[in-house]
């Protein structure tokens, strides 16, 4: 047995008084060394989706604006931000608006499930990435999406979803340009482009028709018939040959050249070659005018 011994009266003062007067000097100290924030931060912060998406290099909308407020970052890094929330970040800062150039993702296939062929019976992991790295994955094309949901899961503005064949479709409305999908995809089938341009080869195999259509029915065949067609269009222009070409037995589009013409499109036999969302979309406007 132990006996319990009370402290004095004279210990507990003691402790309680050193205890204020630790507290008062970190509180001034608080106050002393406190740093104010620049009033411009809140205000760029506010005007960013705060996703925290990384797309302008940090890890959160609140590093961002922080280095906006800096002078450290340029105030067109976030992709998810209109022209018109550029051009009210740059009246905070005082600057000059640069216009943004807002890309959009494409994915360039269009294998889903009940048309393209396996290999082999995947059980493991619900992920393209765990996928590929079990014989380069289970489908026959070796090129196409795994349709797995990567790039799904990695969207944080919920802008990719799958269609009824199981392959990401982009919404073109929400997507941000962000770039997370394509960094999430472990075949590299997702590319940002310049939403300005309204066509995009849905295929990125690269062997023989012949070879392709053991897996797949719906591949670019390199026929060159799109090359035709472009080459048609620029013949009047001596600087220009075409717009799209057909490398490693795949049709390419030169963004750089293309001028939004329809060509290539109309004259695909497969079709691969395809319009955006929002070119359907406003096809189907003007079709019911």
């Amino acid at each position: 047995m132990f006996d319990f011994i009370f402290p004095s009266p004279y210990s507990i003062i003691s402790i309680t008084a050193i205890g204020m007067v630790f507290g008062l000097i970190l509180s001034l100290a608080k106050l002393k060394l406190k740093v104010e924030r620049d009033p411009r931060f809140e205000k760029i912060l506010a005007l960013l989706p705060n996703a925290n998406c990384g797309a302008c290099g940090q890890p959160g909308c609140a590093g961002y604006a922080r280095l906006i407020v800096e002078g450290g970052a340029p105030i067109t890094l976030c992709p998810a931000t209109s022209g018109e929330t550029v051009k009210k970040i740059a009246d905070i800062m005082g600057i000059e608006a640069e216009a943004p150039v807002s890309r959009k993702a494409r994915v360039h296939c269009q294998g889903g499930i009940v048309i393209t062929g396996t290999r082999f019976i995947y059980t493991g992991p619900k992920s393209c990435t765990a996928a590929q790295q079990v014989m380069d994955g289970f489908k026959i094309c070796q090129y196409g999406c795994l349709g797995l949901g990567d790039c799904i899961r990695s969207c944080p503005f919920d802008a990719i979803h799958f269609n009824e064949i199981g392959l990401p479709v982009v919404d073109t409305e929400r997507c941000t340009g962000c770039g997370n999908c394509v960094e999430a995809c472990p075949r590299g089938i997702i590319e940002l482009i310049d939403e300005r341009f309204d066509v995009y080869v849905m295929c990125k195999n690269e062997e023989k028709a012949s070879v392709m259509k053991k897996g797949c029915t719906v591949g670019c065949i390199g026929c060159k018939r799109c090359v035709k067609a472009c080459m048609e269009v620029f013949a009047d222009n001596p600087d220009i040959e075409t717009a799209i070409t057909v490398d490693n037995f795949v049709a390419v589009i030169d963004y750089d050249l293309c001028i939004n013409c329809y060509r290539c499109a109309e004259v695909c036999p497969v079709p691969v070659i395809h319009p955006t969302g929002r070119s359907q979309k406003k096809a189907q406007s003007e079709e019911g005018e």
